[in-house]
């Protein structure tokens, strides 16, 4: 039997990234994050995907403050391994699960998420317009999109920095990340995409947000 074509060309240690990143400098975002989509969506209920999820903490934070089915959509096989290991500690199997999924192509018939919600994924997409058209595609009439990347709040950007100011490839790298896809850029494909989107940017980071009518 032919082997399956692996559903992304990027690569990482999920289990190190889990310990190192997720659960250690990034560890007080999540929280934040989730009461912020939750608070401009108000989707407690239903089924919510978070979209290039990793191990699983903005999809287990939102969890914790929803009564909400809540999926965490991965295309690294690791990083689906080692969130099921995180969702079996936060208590919440049977309501949060983890399942292989990339952007372009989501695992979801038309019509039937409420809410697809990323943190940082979006700068790792093959193809950013094919995965926000699948995003558009998977949605319920009414259902909600939160896509993009950011720290929460300045405060807890400038902890963080302060945390890593020993490591260079971590300025480098977000540096490159924002050089390369702007605002204006995803303005861009929200406006090819004919997208209900508004694009925000700050210093803390860039989300598209929409509603689907």
């Amino acid at each position: 039997m032919p082997t399956a074509a692996p559903l992304t060309n990027y690569t990482m240690d999920a289990r190190d990234y889990n310990a190192r990143v997720m659960q250690g400098f990034f560890r007080k975002i999540y929280p934040v994050i989730a009461e912020e989509i939750l608070a401009r969506t108000g989707v407690a209920a239903g089924l919510c995907v978070d979209l290039g999820g990793g191990p699983g903490m903005l999809g287990i934070e939102y969890a914790r403050r929803t009564i909400a089915r809540v999926e965490i959509c991965d295309p690294l096989p690791g990083c689906i391994d080692v969130a099921k290991e995180n969702i079996a500690a936060a208590g919440l199997l049977g309501r949060v699960s983890a399942r292989p999924g990339a952007a372009e192509a989501l695992p979801y018939e038309d019509n039937t998420v409420d809410l697809v919600m990323s943190r940082g994924s979006i700068f790792f997409w093959t193809d950013q317009t094919k995965g926000l058209a699948e995003v558009q595609r998977v949605l319920r009439p009414g259902g909600w999109a939160f896509i993009g990347g950011g720290m929460g709040s300045a405060a807890l950007l400038a902890e963080i920095n302060a945390a890593r100011q020993n490591d260079p490839k971590w300025g480098e790298g977000r540096k490159k990340r924002m050089q390369a896809n702007p605002p204006e850029h995803f303005e861009a494909i929200v406006r090819q995409l004919g997208l209900p989107a508004v694009v925000e940017d700050d210093e803390v980071g860039t989300w598209i947000v929409w509603r689907k009518s």
